[in-house]
């Protein structure tokens, strides 16, 4: 086959994969955007009370600390990047 006609074969064959893959018969109605991504803030994971405490004023009055306010530690779980 002579490499002209090859070509024109491989060119409508790449026109006709295009065209397959248009939104010609579809809907027009665009996705719906994704929803947004809400990041927790750092304090929330440190226990159930950690985060009041953090966030209280500095003139407020010291609290004192529950059984599940502060997590105990482990030497196993992935540490957490504070910065």
């Amino acid at each position: 086959m002579r490499p002209a006609v090859r070509r024109a074969l491989l060119v409508a064959l790449m026109a006709s994969g295009l065209a397959a893959c248009g939104n010609g018969s579809g809907s027009d109605t665009p996705a719906p955007p994704p929803p947004p991504v809400v990041a927790t803030p750092q304090e929330n994971q440190f226990g159930a009370n950690f985060a009041t405490a953090y966030r209280a004023a500095n003139t407020s009055a010291p609290i004192t600390p529950a059984d599940g306010d502060i997590i105990p530690l482990s030497l196993t779980t992935n540490p957490v990047n504070v910065g």
